[in-house]
């Protein structure tokens, strides 16, 4: 029995009001006041520029309205018993088809508009694209939207047709503390080069309209603030990172994790709630990370990725179980997840020849930077400022280096998954199911064969950007072990399909 559904006739203007574009209208106050001789000519240049951008924006809202209200006509969701049917397009109409069994998890969302029309909206994703959401549908009624999202269920395991929802209880919820914490332990890189690219904008580039009123605001801080320019960059890298902290907080507070049957499902979000489902037997890997801030107070993040990705960040697991929580509970929810026991990892460090390598590694990236930094000096004056000495304590450092690199890496190799432990600054913990591993790539550089070491890297399907998970730098033995395993699984799973008993 199949079910259409439209989205919400409300949907129509709340589109419209979101896709606003709000950017091109400061570029057309910009073009307006100069055509308009700059604000040098007084009131009456700023009236004439307001009113010409109120008509303006008369005529794309109502622009706006109709297309969206043309393509709310063209829209048409269909539930059927196995799959998703989506019908869609003004101009070139298309149909596609989504198997409900192909979906890796699905998520309902709201923004601030979408709460005022009281709507929400619904995102699924599978393995198949990796750039944006399979299905995209914005806006329904909330009800609605949670209704299919039970239905069309990345829980796969629980009853569909039952009309009550799967039962869940709450297994982690972020505190205050942690919340602040998440925020301000984060570097918030994409805030912080955008408030540095706009003070440089506002010093160096300067348009003649905008002069006056620059000059204006620039002096006003000035008298304010008499500080040095390195100081004013200082305070707006500062600005920038309270930005990004702020937004961090924003779109995890009252974070909340509900596991059920076989699934999980989190809720967060201040201005742009988040509610999205995932099912257990969806998840590819799991990862444990923390910063020397986290490992110092005893917390760490704990999240998982599937095989859809979708978020806008794609280099790393997209699905958090909890941003920042105490490291004992991370593990537990990882064992919930992925079904590791904690008590059985216990993490081999690598050979002791691979410190060795490292200390030779980093040794010899000090001499060719420094040998680099002596022939630039002699083409470039302005390098002569950079003291070649400046390198011998790095040199006398190498070997320190290496040893701590080395006591940041290891390995466990458990009868049903992989756990791989690396980095110094940021120390992540992938645990990898052995049955969702991909292929496996043994590769060996010259370097690595002189001493018996090899580099093992594990590719997932929910890491189709990044190189896998690798194990660098273990013995051959490992590598070797890691293959026969992988085989042996690949052979069960056929005896299974083939006899429908495991393999003695």
């Amino acid at each position: 029995m199949s079910t259409s559904l439209k989205p919400s006739l409300r949907s129509v203007p709340a589109r419209a009001f979101e896709n606003f574009d709000l950017g091109m209208f400061a570029t057309l106050a910009v073009v307006l006041t100069l055509l308009d001789g700059g604000l040098a000519f007084g009131i009456d240049a700023i009236v004439s520029v307001v009113l010409r951008l109120v008509l303006i924006a008369i005529a794309f809202g109502l622009f706006q309205l109709a297309i969206e209200a043309v393509r709310w006509w063209h829209y048409e969701l269909t539930l059927e018993e196995e799959s998703l049917v989506v019908r869609s397009g003004i101009l070139r109409p298309k149909r596609r088809t989504i198997p409900v069994s192909r979906i890796q998890q699905s998520t309902v969302s709201t923004t601030t508009v979408s709460r005022l029309f009281g709507l929400a909206a619904l995102e699924c994703e599978t393995a198949g694209n990796p750039d944006e959401p399979d299905l995209s549908v914005r806006y329904l009624e909330r009800a609605d939207a949670d209704d299919l999202q039970r239905r069309i269920g990345s829980v796969t395991e629980v009853d569909t047709t039952s009309s009550e929802p799967p039962a869940r209880h709450r297994v982690f919820t972020l505190r205050p503390r942690e919340l602040a914490l998440y925020g301000v332990a984060r570097t918030h890189p994409k805030t912080i080069l955008l408030a540095v690219l706009a003070w440089v904008g506002a010093n160096y580039f300067e348009p003649d309209a905008i002069t006056d009123l620059q000059t204006i605001v620039i002096t006003a801080l000035e008298n304010l603030l008499p500080l040095s320019p390195a100081v004013m960059l200082v305070l707006v890298v500062l600005a920038g990172w309270l930005l990004g902290v702020g937004l961090a907080i924003e779109r995890m507070g009252n974070f909340r994790l509900s596991a059920g049957e076989g699934s999980f499902r989190r809720r967060h979000g201040f201005v742009r709630t988040t509610d999205a489902d995932v099912s257990s037997d969806r998840i590819q890997l799991a990862r444990v990370r923390s910063n020397p801030l986290h490992r110092l107070l005893g917390l760490a993040q704990a999240d998982v990725g599937t095989a859809g990705i979708s978020e806008p960040s794609p280099f790393g697991l997209q699905w958090p179980l909890a941003p920042l929580a105490r490291r004992d509970v991370a593990w537990e929810l990882l064992e919930r997840a992925v079904g590791v026991d904690r008590s059985a990892v216990e993490l081999q460090r690598l050979p002791t020849r691979a410190r060795r390598r490292y200390a030779v590694r980093y040794a010899l990236g000090v001499v060719v930077l420094a040998a680099g930094t002596a022939l630039v000096q002699q083409v470039v004056p302005a390098t002569r400022a950079i003291p070649l000495p400046l390198f011998v304590p790095l040199l006398v450092l190498s070997p320190l280096a290496a040893h701590v690199t080395w006591t940041h890496r290891g390995y466990a190799l458990l009868d049903d998954h992989v756990v791989a432990r690396r980095g110094f600054w940021t120390r992540r913990t992938y645990v990898v199911p052995t049955d969702t591993i991909q292929n496996l790539t043994v590769s060996q550089s010259p370097f690595q064969r002189r001493i018996g070491l090899v580099t093992v890297r594990l590719d997932v399907a929910s890491m189709p950007f990044l190189p896998g998970v690798p194990l660098p730098d273990v013995d051959e033995s490992v590598g070797g072990r890691l293959q026969h395993r992988l085989l042996e699984d690949d052979a069960e799973e056929d005896t299974i399909e083939t006899t429908g008993e495991p393999a003695r």
